[in-house]
């Protein structure tokens, strides 16, 4: 049975193979980039946000706390 399986599969897997090794990883970095840039536009662009439970008035605003996550994952795709 796992045979059969194997078989029934292994050409759709060459194909995802040759398809995703057809793809030039500088598109890839490009397109990793542009998702993060508009991710963080996106937060950026929302109303400030805090804790539940604090005061508006107070100084955390979640967004930035969101803006160094977004650029910490970019370092470490860069680095990685």
């Amino acid at each position: 049975m796992k045979d059969a399986i194997v078989r029934l599969l292994s050409p759709f897997g060459n194909f995802m193979y040759t398809v995703t090794a057809a793809i030039p990883m500088w598109a890839v970095r490009v397109l990793v980039f542009a998702v993060l840039a508009a991710l963080a536009i996106w937060v950026l662009r929302m109303r400030p946000q805090t804790p539940d439970g604090e005061d508006k008035a107070g100084k955390m605003d979640l967004r930035w706390f969101a803006l160094l996550v977004l650029v910490l994952q970019a370092i470490l795709y860069i680095i990685f």
